[in-house]
């Protein structure tokens, strides 16, 4: 899987999680919000938001010409 596609299912599966029918308890909001942590904090999907931001830095900027 490429750093795109790690991305991209770690925010599919924080909609999901979002998405269930959770009660509003204090316990419900805590399994939600540590569901999302292990999700979204993971050293894969961080490792690859870095790669994804490092080579967004290193391209050149190019004018437009309609500038």
């Amino acid at each position: 899987m490429d750093d795109q596609e790690t991305v991209i299912a770690a925010v599919q599966e924080a909609r999901r999680i979002l998405g269930r029918d959770t009660g509003s308890g204090a316990q419900d909001r805590k399994t939600t919000i540590d569901s999302l942590r292990s999700v979204l904090d993971s050293d894969q999907v961080a490792q690859a938001l870095e790669r994804i931001a490092q080579r967004s830095r290193s391209r050149p900027t190019v004018e437009s010409p309609w500038s």
